[in-house]
């Protein structure tokens, strides 16, 4: 974590605030018009406030994005309905990213910020083994 007295990281934390539509998702529109309004304006701890506004930008993308690794293939509606699923579960909009991971064999892995749900194959194997030691 970036060291910053309060005040800044509180402003910092109202800038990505400003960042977000209305369904919780950043937008780039909304982070252009922030990041052009600090380029008009600059102030003092300029740099410091642009890594936190990054630092706080990116820990909001990731709580509102799921990465689903996934061996084989995935149909696009099954990404749909996790979608779907996850968005009921966490009350706001998660977007579902699907990337492909050869070694879970079979299954799915899917990570939402520090969040893991691991229903492969690969994921059961391991938890067997920890269990057999």
């Amino acid at each position: 974590m970036i060291t910053a007295d309060k005040s800044l990281k509180g402003f910092a934390r109202s800038l990505v605030q400003l960042s977000l539509e209305d369904d919780g998702q950043v937008s780039d529109e909304r982070v252009n018009a922030v990041l052009n309004s600090l380029k008009a304006k600059p102030r003092r701890g300029l740099k410091t406030l642009l890594k936190l506004f990054l630092y706080y930008l990116k820990r909001e993308i990731r709580h509102s994005q799921a990465i689903v690794e996934y061996s084989g293939k995935l149909a696009p509606v099954t990404l749909a309905r996790i979608e779907k699923n996850l968005s009921e579960s966490y009350g706001r909009k998660i977007t579902a990213v699907a990337r492909e991971n050869p070694s879970l064999v079979a299954g799915l892995r899917i990570s939402v910020a520090d969040d893991v749900l691991d229903a492969s194959v690969a994921g059961r194997l391991e938890n067997l083994s920890r269990s057999v030691r």
